[in-house]
């Protein structure tokens, strides 16, 4: 069967342009207040390893009061108004504890969500006492950027705001996006140093379930796509965490959890 083929390459997604955008929509602005506001009320598990897994599964919702005993080898990180807490057994834990060390969590959660393609994501260098400056790969600057490297479910709050990441923008690079019942293709092109491109929804729609092969030209593998378009944009950061935990869009969730973990002020507790 002949695969059609599409061509967008006219249509990079400047920065200021996806600014403007993401600018008008509700969302960012709803998940701030849930980040710097009191919207989360209790604590909520969004990841869990190890013997007792199965008793604090991601979702699971515990008060202010709870305690958790934990055995050897268990980690249960915790998200809640102040942050998150990575608990590490053995040990019995109280989550009836100050969150004020870890307001600036928050702060970063803020600015990880309020990036909506202002500002390039630029490979940096960090220094440490007596290391060596190194580089360190581009992390995904916003939740609701789908990575082209990342494959399986992803939630789209907005499936007129979908934009395209990709981590090397070294240098200029395409994609194929392939429907894979009728195999047709559809190509975007990424100019240099640009890391964003907007998904091409005219040629290759958006609807619940739909399924896409991204293929790219600097990846290693192609990935496969599987699309959730969530009813309702979440309105707070207790609500985007759990749509993604329920929806099973796993590399969003780990996204949230390693922006959060992200910094000193992350709690790490062990028994």
């Amino acid at each position: 069967m002949e695969k059609a083929m599409h061509s967008v390459e006219g249509r990079t997604a400047k920065s200021g342009r996806l600014a403007r955008h993401f600018g008008k929509a509700a969302l960012g602005a709803l998940l701030l207040v849930g980040v710097s506001g009191t919207a989360v009320a209790q604590n909520m598990v969004v990841r869990s390893t190890g013997p007792s897994a199965k008793s604090y599964p991601a979702g699971k919702k515990l008060a202010n009061n709870a305690k958790l005993t934990l055995k050897k080898l268990d980690s249960v990180t915790i998200l809640g108004k102040g942050g998150t807490r990575v608990l590490k057994g053995p040990g019995t834990f109280s989550l009836n504890k100050d969150t004020t060390a870890r307001s600036s969590s928050s702060v970063r959660l803020a600015s990880f969500i309020n990036n909506r393609g202002s500002s390039r994501a630029r490979t940096g260098a960090v220094r440490s006492a007596g290391v060596t400056p190194a580089n360190v790969a581009p992390r995904n600057p916003n939740l609701w950027f789908l990575d082209v490297t990342k494959g399986g479910k992803f939630c789209v709050a907005d499936a007129d705001a979908l934009v395209l990441w990709r981590p090397d923008y070294t240098g200029s690079a395409k994609a194929s996006i392939v429907q894979p019942t009728n195999g047709s293709v559809t190509e975007v092109a990424w100019r240099k140093g640009n890391p964003l491109k907007s998904w091409p929804k005219a040629e290759a729609p958006l609807t619940d379930g739909a399924k896409y092969q991204v293929i790219g030209s600097n990846v290693e593998k192609s990935v496969e796509v599987n699309f959730v378009m969530l009813k309702e944009a979440p309105q707070d950061l207790d609500e985007a965490a759990a749509a993604l935990i329920a929806n099973g869009c796993q590399s969003q969730l780990d996204l949230l959890v390693e922006t959060l973990d992200t910094g000193p002020t992350t709690d790490q507790e062990e028994g």
